[in-house]
């Protein structure tokens, strides 16, 4: 087997996803349960994800694990209704593969060998393709400036890692949890700025998130490098050149064929 057929096939195994449910998310926030200390910090993540519209990027994807690592360029489209394209680009800046939700069905073209793979399912898990138990609808609110908030019974705070208490300023964590599973979700602040969620599934953490350069693009608090991980040392990162915000988006443009 040629160096290009080996890469094809590697390509082919890391980006078929699992399709499979995890914990239930709210669509919104408990606010008559939170303290009232709490509800500022609510009210900033429900704007956040209220102003969660379709957008585009390019930049680089990196994805790792304990024993290595591969980046390359690659350009995205994320729409607010969970459907998603992303192309990992060659030299020089031509398409070597491409995967693809389009809300109903999942594909991966490879250019190099011109296969096309395709699974039907719902907001696919992409852990065969990051290493990371994530959707690819929490990618898409991730990258756009959004917080997925997972279903919870309260809200509370904590002292972050500076030890400092809420109304001295710092950093401080807002703790979601469910009576029948414990924490759930964790959200991290300096302040008012948002840093690092941490995702858990049933007393252990499933994968945090770091919000790095944070940037403001047509009004929307963008990262412009995210990094998402788990407690193996798998994560993958997108390093945003450009980004594209409240942006048109139309059904073709998440349509594939065997010579896209």
């Amino acid at each position: 087997m040629n160096a290009k057929r080996r890469l094809a096939f590697l390509m082919t195994i890391l980006f078929l996803p699992a399709c499979y449910n995890m914990v239930k998310r709210d669509a919104g926030f408990e606010f008559q349960k939170a303290p009232p200390e709490v509800i500022r910090f609510l009210s900033i993540l429900e704007q956040r994800n209220d102003a969660v519209k379709s957008f585009k990027g390019i930049g680089k994807v990196s994805v790792w694990d304990s024993g290595r690592s591969r980046t390359s360029r690659a350009a995205w489209l994320g729409a607010a209704d969970g459907r998603l394209r992303i192309e990992f680009l060659g030299l020089p800046g031509q398409p070597v593969a491409k995967l693809i939700f389009d809300g109903n069905r999942y594909s991966f073209l490879s250019h190099i060998d011109q296969q096309l793979y395709r699974k039907t399912c719902s907001d696919p898990n992409l852990k065969q393709v990051t290493g990371v138990s994530i959707k690819a609808s929490e990618v898409i609110e991730y990258l756009a400036g959004g917080v997925p908030i997972y279903e919870h019974d309260s809200v509370s705070f904590e002292s972050g890692e500076s030890g400092e208490q809420v109304e001295s300023g710092g950093k401080f964590v807002l703790v979601f949890r469910k009576h029948w599973l414990g924490v759930v979700e964790k959200i991290f602040f300096n302040e008012s700025v948002l840093e690092k969620v941490e995702i858990f599934r049933w007393g252990k953490k499933a994968y945090q998130v770091e919000f790095k350069d944070i940037r403001t693009v047509k009004e929307h608090q963008v990262p412009f490098y995210l990094v998402i991980k788990n407690a193996g040392n798998q994560g993958f990162s997108f390093t945003v050149d450009m980004h594209w915000a409240d942006i048109n988006v139309l059904p073709s443009m998440f349509e594939i064929t065997s010579m896209d």
